[in-house]
């Protein structure tokens, strides 16, 4: 079985709620590093944009649906779903969770090591029946960029579980500078975006990323 992404946005009224949340969280991660084997990442963000400084970016990978079960059943998750729950004014909107199955993943170990990462997280949502196409173009780009970008140092491509149509991707680079520069203009992703864009491609929204805390791998 694929391992099993969950997404969480927590859109916060104020920035003191957010930064009660980050304590939360960090207490959260440092328990699930330690007891938690089959939960391969856990870590939350904040968006590089500087108008948005009250959201939280949750991103986790788990081994199975089993192991989510079992982070979920944990005191410290429990603690934040009922303080969230009982304080639904911390909160301007509604969070958003999304889950989702690897279709193709790499890690590089240099990862625990890089600081200031830059960290894009996507949807893309292409038309009725047009996900399989893409995700096999997907592959290609995910291998290309594993022998070829050595400062790409994550890169997952994922099936939504919610939406047939949907791919999520979570990526992680050394710099914006390397993501642009590199990544972007890469032969492997120009020739995706040229035959699997438009034509088939319905939306893409992107959002970047600051890691705050947690751990990207093991």
């Amino acid at each position: 079985m694929p391992n099993i992404f969950v997404f969480a946005h927590l859109p916060f009224a104020k920035e003191e709620y957010r930064k009660t949340a980050e304590e939360k969280l960090a207490n959260i991660s440092e328990y699930t590093k330690q007891n938690e084997p089959d939960t391969l990442r856990y870590f939350f963000s904040v968006p590089r944009e500087e108008s948005d400084v009250k959201s939280i970016y949750v991103i986790e990978e788990y081994a199975s649906r089993t192991a989510f079960d079992a982070h979920m059943a944990t005191e410290n998750v429990k603690d934040i779903v009922a303080w969230l729950t009982e304080n639904a004014q911390h909160l301007k909107g509604e969070s958003t969770v999304n889950m989702a199955e690897v279709n193709t993943s790499f890690t590089r170990p240099k990862l625990a090591n890089t600081k200031d990462l830059w960290i894009c997280y996507a949807s893309i949502k292409y038309k009725e029946g047009k996900r399989a196409v893409a995700l096999e173009s997907w592959k290609h780009v995910a291998s290309e960029t594993e022998k070829n970008e050595a400062d790409t140092l994550s890169y997952s491509i994922l099936r939504d579980s919610g939406n047939p149509d949907i791919v999520r991707t979570v990526e992680v680079y050394a710099s914006q500078e390397y993501f642009k520069g590199v990544h972007v203009s890469s032969k492997a992703v120009q020739e995706n975006m040229k035959s699997f864009g438009d034509e088939i491609r319905e939306s893409v929204q992107h959002v970047f990323l600051q890691y705050r805390g947690g751990f990207l791998g093991r």
